[in-house]
């Protein structure tokens, strides 16, 4: 019997021949190239640590972000290595284009089947380093007129291993290197080639949308990119939303000073942590700057919703109204892998002996949520609709549920007051992990607890239907 091909292992669907003969990237299945096809060797890429004599700021960001550890990831590279075993290498490159790029272009990733749980995955030198200085400013152009559905996503970078570093200052002189004006480097286009994920044999199906989420949000409408958010203070980050202004055009945002050593004064100088949301995988390796990044993650997560309440429906029967207000993220609550990330409500009702009226969303004894929590989610099936979490087998989503850009979502909690009970106390909460304990438990060798991060809460004192007293945080 003929041995099935890699692609017809991966997710056991069908990519059309015809596209398979017309794909031109020559690394496959992510759409990395090299400008003019150039055969690169590792040694033509630099440790990220050469960088740092003249950009400390910029190194001091970087270190330990996720960037920086995008390679050594536990979790990544435990579910890299079940997608190996499972497509026979099919995800090799689609996963390693944007979490080693130079890993890919310089063909030196290894898989070792006795590493780790399911395996790992080594490289050499300047690629171990994830997403470094050298695959940024080494990016001329996006692949984006090449991918099979016409848009950025799955490594859609052009890299050049000439020397010179790309950014976005026109003006900008060095000593080290030759330096280049990068318009894509100033735009959320830049950030789109990676953070757009699609099943590139089920339709190119969006597995992660980071990207068309803000495209399609007020922030791209009013010209904010993914720098203004992700390469400037918390704080900056919240008056860019607040004021529905890019960072640059707030007034005194002290973002001004040298973008290397000897270099002249500019009015706005990019911070390089690039924080989003997760605030476990770095401390759990321990890098240096883990804590300083998870701790941003944290107040990102805490700036980024609100809620409200109200209580509708009759006296003896009301019925609890939540509404979960998206106030300061570009793009989805949660973004990335929406069905592995998870924002939900906790809701608890009592009367004023304490006694429990409702309870929603508590985490159990195990970690896990009960049944009948309301989840922030999109819901993933694989092709014959049975839920999946691997990526390589997702088909579709089911059902979505994140809260868009600006956007927000109410749920109803209907319970009942027992006989001569008027008043009552609603306390909220929002709650955020990056993945469940069960993908923990799964994933990782050494058992964790997944800690969950209080976004936002809300207590509020009732009477009957009416509001007496309460108190947002």
């Amino acid at each position: 019997m003929m041995k099935k091909t890699t692609l017809a292992l991966l997710l056991s669907a069908t990519l059309p021949m015809a596209a398979l003969a017309a794909d031109p990237m020559p690394f496959p299945l992510s759409n990395l190239t090299v400008k003019d096809g150039a055969k690169v060797e590792i040694n033509q890429f630099k440790d990220a640590k050469n960088c740092k004599g003249c950009h400390p700021r910029q190194f001091k960001g970087w270190q330990g972000s996720m960037h920086s550890i995008a390679f050594i990831d536990p979790v990544f590279q435990a579910e890299w290595a079940m997608g190996e075993t499972e497509t026979q290498g099919a995800t090799r490159n689609l996963c390693g284009g944007c979490h080693t790029a130079l890993g890919t272009v310089t063909q030196t990733v290894e898989f070792k089947s006795e590493s780790g749980k399911y395996g790992g995955f080594t490289t050499q030198g300047a690629a171990t380093q994830g997403v470094s200085c050298e695959v940024c400013h080494s990016v001329v152009d996006t692949n984006i007129s090449k991918t099979a559905n016409g848009e950025h996503g799955n490594a859609s970078l052009a890299l050049a291993a000439d020397g010179a570093k790309r950014g976005p200052l026109s003006d900008a002189k060095s000593f080290g290197h030759k330096v280049v004006y990068s318009e894509l480097h100033t735009k959320s286009e830049f950030c789109a080639n990676c953070h757009n994920v699609f099943n590139p044999v089920h339709d190119s199906f969006p597995l992660e949308h980071t990207y068309q989420e803000w495209k399609n949000s007020p922030y791209a409408k009013a010209e904010i990119q993914c720098q203004d958010c992700h390469m400037v203070p918390v704080d900056t980050a919240i008056r860019v939303a607040d004021e529905m202004k890019p960072a640059k055009d707030l007034k005194d945002h002290g973002l001004g000073g040298k973008a290397g050593m000897g270099g002249k004064p500019r009015a706005l100088v990019h911070d390089h942590n690039f924080v989003g949301g997760n605030a476990v995988v770095a401390p759990l390796l321990g890098v240096p700057g883990a804590q300083a990044h998870a701790d941003e993650a944290k107040k990102r997560l805490q700036t980024a919703a609100e809620l409200d309440t109200r209580i509708s429906g009759k006296q003896d029967a009301p019925v609890l109204e939540v509404t979960v207000y998206n106030r300061r993220a570009g793009h989805a609550l949660p973004t990335s892998l929406t069905f592995i990330r998870q924002v939900w409500l906790e809701v608890v009702i009592t009367d004023n002996q304490g006694k429990e009226l409702l309870r929603s969303g508590s985490l159990q004894a195990d970690n896990s949520l009960p049944e009948n929590t309301v989840i922030f989610q999109d819901t993933a099936v694989d092709v014959h609709g049975k839920l999946e979490h691997k990526p390589w087998k997702v088909a579709k989503f089911s059902h979505q549920n994140t809260i868009p850009a600006k956007g927000s979502r109410t749920v109803a909690y209907p319970f009942t007051l027992p006989n001569g009970v008027t008043d009552y106390q609603v306390n909220v909460k929002l709650h955020y992990r990056s993945f469940d304990q069960s993908v923990a438990d799964l994933l990782l060798e050494d058992k964790i607890t997944v800690p969950a991060i209080e976004m936002s809460q809300r207590q509020q004192q009732y009477r009957g239907t009416t509001a007496i007293t309460g108190h947002q945080g």
